[in-house]
């Protein structure tokens, strides 16, 4: 019983000292060769060293800087989800483009063919069948190709 009540005695002294020491704070001072010296124990010779503080112990309480982690834990998923939306708003942007792109090119390919054949051209359908225009549905059909060429191409 003895013996362990002096361990814990020397155990509790060793502990008190070194955290008396690590709290004591940093000493500062310039050696032989003009270098900037930082220890915690104070310079040999006793020359001029400043003493820098350590830095004060937090004012809040735990509870509350748990809260704050949370609260940054919770911006920083919702910063991610709104990288994220932009990404996939990008994406669906991008997509998108690349349609109007196909469209303008088709628009164009088929505004060429009409104008360049002659009007009783058998036209191939996109259902796999074949077509002959008559001059209103010709003139329509240009009309509507020019429509989907001012939307698309741009």
């Amino acid at each position: 019983m003895t013996t362990t009540v002096l361990r814990f005695c020397f155990l509790l002294g060793l502990a008190l000292t070194t955290a008396g020491s690590a709290i004591a704070g940093m000493y500062r001072w310039m050696d032989d060769e003009g270098n900037v010296v930082y220890s915690q124990q104070p310079p040999p010779d006793n020359r001029d060293a400043r003493i820098i503080a350590p830095p004060p112990p937090p004012t809040e309480h735990n509870s509350n800087s748990l809260e704050k982690i949370r609260k940054l834990n919770q911006k920083l998923d919702a910063m991610a989800e709104e990288r994220n939306e932009t990404k996939e708003e990008k994406r669906k942007a991008k997509a998108e483009q690349q349609k109007r792109k196909e469209r303008c090119i088709a628009a164009r390919t088929n505004l060429k063919t009409l104008n360049e054949y002659p009007p009783n051209t058998r036209y191939g359908m996109p259902d796999g069948s074949w077509k002959r225009f008559t001059p209103e549905q010709r003139t329509e059909q240009i009309n509507r190709l020019n429509k989907i060429i001012k939307e698309n191409c741009k």
